[in-house]
Formats: C-alpha cells, sequence, structure tokens
C-alpha cells in the first residue's frame, strides 16, 4: 500500500510540474468547487433576508416549536446573581509584620542611645529623628529611665497587645476602634511600675490596617457567572404559528436572533439549488477563461497572474458573503475593481466587475445591490486609472461613495422609501467606498509582493530621486546619472508617442546603468577629462569591462529588489550590439581577418519588450548625437536614422514587438527631441574685442566692427 501512493505521488508530482495544463486543470477544480460553495451557501429560504432596523415586508410566523433566549431576563438574573455574591476580607500578614517591626525598632533606636553614651538632653532629639512614628516626650523618657528589665517588659506586653488587635483584622475604616481595644487591653496589665500608658502609646501609633476585600476572589466568582448564564441563558418557548414578526414591524436585534433561529440565516440548500448553483459557477466561470483566452491570452503563460485573479475574486465573493448580512450596499465589489485595474488592467477589472456583480445579486437575490455593486466598480475602476501614488487611491473613496449614493437614491424613488430610509442606505453606500480603497491599499502590498506584478505606484517609488539606490548611483557616477535622466526624457516621450509604458521606460531609463557603479571610472562620461584607463588595455578586456556592466546592474537589481521589467530592461538595454569603438580599435591593431566580430558583442539577450527596445534604441542615439563635434539638425537626423537602420539589420529588433510605423514614430521623436537638445547654438562674441568705439555709443549711420 505505501508503495502504490509513492508511486501515484511521484506521478501526480511529475505532471504538476512538468504539465501546465494539468496545474491549470486542478486551479479550474479548485475554483469551482469553492465559488459553487460559497454561492450554494446563501440561499435563503422564502427569498426574504431581514434587516437589522428595517422594516419587514411581510409577516413572519414561527415554522415550528422554539426556545429562544430571553436576553432581558438572562441579564437582570445574572446581574442580581452578581450583586448577591458576599465581599470577603483577608488579613496581610505583611501589615501586621511590620507594625511589629516599627515596635521593635523603637526599642533598638533607644538602646542604642543608651549605649553610644548620648547626653541627657540630646537623647530625645535623636530619638525624635530615628524611630519610624511620632510618640510622646512623656514616653520616650520612661523609656529611656527604667531599667533594662523593665524596658523588655514594655516591648513584649506592647507586642504582644500589637499582635492580639492586628490578629483580628484592622479594617481601613476600623482603625479608631482598634486603638480603643488597645487601651483597653494594656489596663488590664498590673505592673508595679505602672507603664500602662507607654504600652498603649507604642501600639496604637504603631497599628495599620491589615484586613481589605479581597476583589479577586470577587470577580473570580462574577466570571463564573457570567460564563453560566452565558452558556445556559433563560430561554422562552416559541410556538408554532405564532407571529414573530408582523408586516412592516422594524426588526430589532431579538427579532433577528428569532429569525436566526427559525432558518432565515441559515444554510440548508437542496440539491437541486447545489446543482443550479454549480451550473452558474460553471456558466460564469466558463465566461471568465473565454475572456481571457482571448482577450489577455499573455496571462496562461504567467501561472502567478491567474491565480493573483482567482484569490481577488473568491476574497471578494468572501467578504461579500460576511458583509450583505449587515447590508446588501456594503459587498465590496469596487475594491476588487480597483485591484484588477492597478495590477492587470481596466478592460479585465471591468469584465470582473460584471462578473461579481451578478454574483452578488446571487447572494442577495436583490437587483439594487447589483446595480449599486456595478455602478460603484466601474466609477472605481475610472478613478484608479490615472492615480501615480497610493495617497491618490483616497480620491476614488470619495467618487464610488457619491455614486453609490446616487443609484440609491434612484431605488429610493423607485420603491418610494421614506426619507429616513433613504438616509441609511446612503450611510451605508458611503461607507461602502470608504471601505473598500481602504481595503485595496491595505491588501494591495501583500498582492505585489505575492505575485510579482509591478504597479505604477511601485514604479514612482522607484522613480524618486532620494531612493537608495539612485543616491548612491549619482553619488558615485554622476555621469553616467546625467546621461540616464536624459535618456530617460528621451525614451519616456518615445513611449508615449507609440502608447507604451512611459513610466515603466523611464524608471527603467534611470536604473539601465546601475552596473557602471562597480567599475565608474571605466566610462567616459565619468572620467572628468582625466586619465582614461582604457588606454593602457588591449581592446578585449576593454570590451570585457563596459559589457559586464548589464550583469553587475543585473545583480544589483536583484539585490535591492527591483522589479523584474526593469531587471529585464537593465540586461536587455545593450541586447547583443557591438562595442564598436573597441572593435574598430582591435581591427587597427590586427586586421580584420584575425579579429572576431561576435567576441565584441554585449551578452544580451536581445529586447523582448517595446519597453526594453525604445530604452535600447534611446540610450543608442542620444550616446550618438551628444558624441557629434558640432551637431546640427541634418547631422542628428542622419545619425538618428543610422543608429536605429544598423539596430534593425544587426537584428537586434527581432524579438520585439515594434512594428514598422511605431519605429518610424521613435525616430520622428528622436530626432525632435535630440535637436532641441544637441544643435548647434549661436557664438557668442568676446565684447573684449570691441574698439574704436564711441563710450557714448554709436552715431547715426555708424556701423560697428568685431576685432582690431
Amino acid at each position: 500500500m505505501k508503495r502504490f501512493f509513492i508511486k501515484n505521488y511521484r506521478a501526480l508530482k511529475g505532471y504538476w510540474e512538468n504539465y501546465s495544463s494539468f496545474r491549470y486543470s486542478v486551479y479550474f477544480v479548485i475554483v469551482f468547487g469553492l465559488l459553487t460553495f460559497i454561492l450554494s451557501a446563501n440561499i435563503i429560504p422564502n427569498q426574504f433576508r431581514p434587516e437589522l432596523g428595517k422594516e419587514s415586508p411581510i409577516e413572519i410566523r414561527a415554522e415550528h416549536d422554539i426556545s429562544v433566549e430571553d436576553k432581558a431576563a438572562t441579564e437582570e438574573a445574572r446581574q442580581k446573581a452578581e450583586y448577591s455574591i458576599p465581599l470577603t476580607y483577608t488579613i496581610d500578614p505583611r501589615k501586621t509584620h511590620q507594625s511589629l517591626e516599627q515596635v521593635h525598632q523603637v526599642f533598638d533606636e533607644v538602646r542604642g542611645v543608651l549605649d553610644q553614651g548620648i547626653p541627657g538632653d540630646r537623647r530625645i532629639i535623636v530619638l525624635r529623628k530615628a524611630i519610624p512614628f511620632p510618640i510622646s516626650e512623656k514616653t520616650l523618657l520612661t523609656l529611656l529611665n527604667v531599667s533594662r528589665a523593665a524596658r523588655s517588659h514594655i516591648e513584649t506586653e506592647s507586642d504582644d497587645t500589637l499582635r492580639k488587635v492586628m490578629k483580628k483584622g484592622v479594617r481601613e475604616n476600623n482603625v479608631p476602634q482598634a486603638r480603643i481595644d488597645i487601651e483597653r487591653m494594656a489596663k488590664q496589665f498590673s505592673d508595679p511600675g505602672d507603664y500602662t500608658d507607654a504600652i498603649t502609646e507604642l501600639a496604637q501609633e504603631a497599628i495599620k490596617p491589615n484586613e481589605f476585600p479581597d476583589w479577586a476572589s470577587r470577580d473570580k466568582q462574577a466570571a463564573t457567572i457570567e460564563k453560566k448564564f452565558r452558556e445556559e441563558p433563560i430561554t422562552r418557548r416559541i410556538e408554532k404559528g405564532t407571529v414573530v414578526v408582523t408586516k412592516g414591524e422594524i426588526i430589532s436585534e431579538e427579532k433577528m436572533a428569532i429569525l436566526k433561529d427559525l432558518g432565515y440565516f441559515s444554510s440548508s440548500p437542496t440539491n437541486y439549488t447545489i446543482a443550479g448553483m454549480a451550473i452558474l459557477s460553471l456558466l460564469l466561470l466558463g465566461l471568465t477563461v473565454f475572456y481571457l483566452l482571448h482577450h489577455h491570452p499573455d496571462m496562461f503563460k504567467q501561472e502567478k497572474h491567474l491565480v493573483l485573479l482567482a484569490v481577488i475574486l473568491l476574497l471578494t465573493l468572501v467578504t461579500s458573503k460576511l458583509l450583505i448580512l449587515v447590508s446588501g450596499y456594503l459587498a465590496p465589489v469596487a475594491m476588487a475593481s480597483i485591484l484588477i485595474a492597478i495590477l492587470f488592467d481596466s478592460r479585465l477589472a471591468l469584465f470582473a466587475t460584471v462578473i461579481l456583480s451578478l454574483m452578488v445579486g446571487l447572494l442577495t437575490n436583490e437587483m439594487r445591490d447589483i446595480v449599486v455593486a456595478f455602478v460603484g466598480g466601474c466609477v472605481s475602476i475610472f478613478s484608479v486609472s490615472r492615480v501615480s501614488n497610493r495617497f491618490q487611491l483616497t480620491s476614488a473613496s470619495f467618487l464610488v461613495a457619491v455614486a453609490n449614493v446616487v443609484v440609491i437614491l434612484c431605488f429610493s424613488l423607485l420603491v418610494d422609501e421614506s426619507m429616513s430610509q433613504f438616509l441609511d442606505h446612503a450611510l451605508i453606500g458611503g461607507i461602502n467606498g470608504l471601505l473598500c480603497v481602504i481595503l485595496a491599499i491595505g491588501i494591495l502590498p501583500f498582492l505585489e509582493q505575492f505575485s510579482g506584478v509591478t504597479t505604477p505606484f511601485r514604479l514612482m517609488e522607484l522613480a524618486d530621486p532620494n531612493a537608495p539606490l539612485l543616491r548612491n548611483f549619482l553619488a558615485e557616477c554622476p555621469g553616467t546619472y546625467h546621461h540616464s535622466i536624459v535618456v530617460a526624457n528621451l525614451a519616456e516621450n518615445a513611449a508615449q508617442a507609440i502608447k507604451a509604458n512611459s513610466l515603466l521606460v523611464r524608471v527603467g531609463a534611470y536604473y539601465h546603468d546601475i552596473g557602471k557603479m562597480r567599475r565608474p571610472g571605466f566610462f567616459i562620461e565619468n572620467q572628468m577629462g582625466g586619465e582614461n584607463p582604457h588606454d593602457k588595455l588591449n581592446p578585449t578586456l576593454s570590451t570585457l569591462i563596459v559589457t559586464a556592466h548589464t550583469k553587475d546592474g543585473l545583480e544589483m537589481a536583484r539585490a535591492y529588489k527591483l522589479p523584474k521589467e526593469v531587471q529585464d530592461i537593465i540586461v536587455q538595454h545593450h541586447g547583443t550590439r557591438p562595442v564598436n569603438y573597441f572593435y574598430h580599435q582591435a581591427v587597427t591593431k590586427e586586421g580584420v581577418d584575425r579579429v572576431n566580430k561576435d567576441d565584441f558583442r554585449h551578452e544580451g539577450p536581445k529586447p523582448q519588450s517595446k519597453e526594453a527596445a525604445i530604452l535600447m534604441l534611446a540610450d543608442a542615439a542620444e550616446a550618438a548625437t551628444r558624441s557629434l563635434p558640432k551637431p546640427t539638425a541634418s547631422k542628428i537626423e542622419q545619425t538618428v536614422n543610422e543608429v536605429i537602420r544598423g539596430s534593425m539589420l544587426d537584428g537586434q529588433l527581432d524579438e520585439c514587438n515594434l512594428s514598422f510605423s511605431e519605429l518610424n514614430i521613435l525616430i520622428n521623436t528622436f530626432i525632435r527631441l535630440l535637436t532641441g537638445m544637441y544643435h548647434h547654438r549661436i557664438e557668442y562674441p568676446d565684447m573684449s574685442k570691441l574698439s574704436n568705439v564711441d563710450k557714448s555709443g554709436p552715431k547715426k549711420g555708424q556701423v560697428l566692427r568685431f576685432g582690431s
């Protein structure tokens, strides 16, 4: 048996790892099962769902005998039982010990004063500072002047008297009575020296409360009583046929509890209802798969994205199932719309909004809930389409809330609801807008981390000049950093012109040369007119150093956890283009027949996306234009055309999906921007060479001449 399970486990594991179609089939079955369960568990008897504080549209009678909790009677009985708990007191032996220690301390101080031979006129002063409580001068003189045996007797009787009184317990409000008891007990002694007054005063001054209420015991008994009434509440019986809720009655918490016991919140679907929901689930899930196959086929190449979409849909349904117990208007469809619009795109978010709105309708059996969910979801998609940071998402909550209130107003007018009912529903609709955005903001970072999807918010955070890696880049490679900024502006405008992801292109341009931080001095833009280390190296070694910056950049990008799309741009932004400068040097030294051009190429790979291709062309065009000695508009145009034509002939654009029309747009954009940046400017004259000019200024008809 064990061998059988091991064999089948290995077979399943092999299928799972090697066949994506098998995995997708498993995902489909799991999602289908969960979807059917969620929808089926919310079939409500009599097609009616009571709402707290709302009028009941129908009269409801008990369909069977039930016993319900009488909350008022239970609470009254619990309070009565708690009030009857007797308050007990306990004696704290530490307080008794402290009082006795203080009495003995007085006698220790007296003996110390006598043993030290302190003069009689100072003994009282010393003792008053040393003893723990104030006593009269008479008692102090008595203790100082009596014999040792008498003093010991006084100490013993004081201790015995105090101990007996405190043994009975002294409460805070019984201290005066305890002092009276001490005085009475001291008078019973018949001493030859009559030391009653000294014994009384010492014991009275030392006494303190030592008996306190046992609150812990009382709290424990109260907790026991509360638990008992919680587990065994007082109930009352409702017989079958009894009217529980009349038509138009406002449903209270007590009536809600009774309705719950009657099954209006329970789920006991029949086989037919389960079958019906299974068919509906299969239909909706099949429509989703069909839509993805035709409009988002790339998602099936990214398994995590499919799992992420399923998680968002199921999470929204589960949350809706919980929130609609309060009101159907709280279904957080807009949350899913926001998440899908940000993580994927608006078209998929709109389709998901339609599907989720229909599912909410299946949960609540209310047309108005479907419309509110759909309109709120659509508004949320439009409101987040242009957000560039997380804080701007908060504006979406206001727009969704307003949309919800408008739809609720429409339905209130249709069914002639009262103003109070409309206000209640409008408040819930407003809360829904805020709740959806709060949930989306809270969940989004976790979904980003799980799926690896690069959102605009993450890209905007990376584009911040204060990002740690960019700060280091500027400090270590100022020339390359400036070049990256110029390339970013050039590439971003080009990406916008062909409707590519311009934000990704800009961020990719910022980071595409970070690998040069490993050896900044080997790149001309960072040498600041100093010595060029390549002058001492052979062209092959120089090529290895220069081409290594893409691999170094990829390592740094992974270390800083840059998004996968940015990492791809870093490693692809040179493709497999040759380093022509060092190739030319090698050919000059060794001859063209002895040099293999492939040895002077970047490792690649070639650009795999439009964004990587745009950056490669922008980088090459900017570098070539910047190296022109006297750039003119015609030279810049010729250079840009040569760069892009050379990249095409070299096969660098074979693996991206740029069209010829898009390449023409890129060329025109590059020429326009580079001409604006690098065109030849007027050389201003040296004003020191002005001569023969009258200080009063030129006369009428006089011509100014420069030079001698």
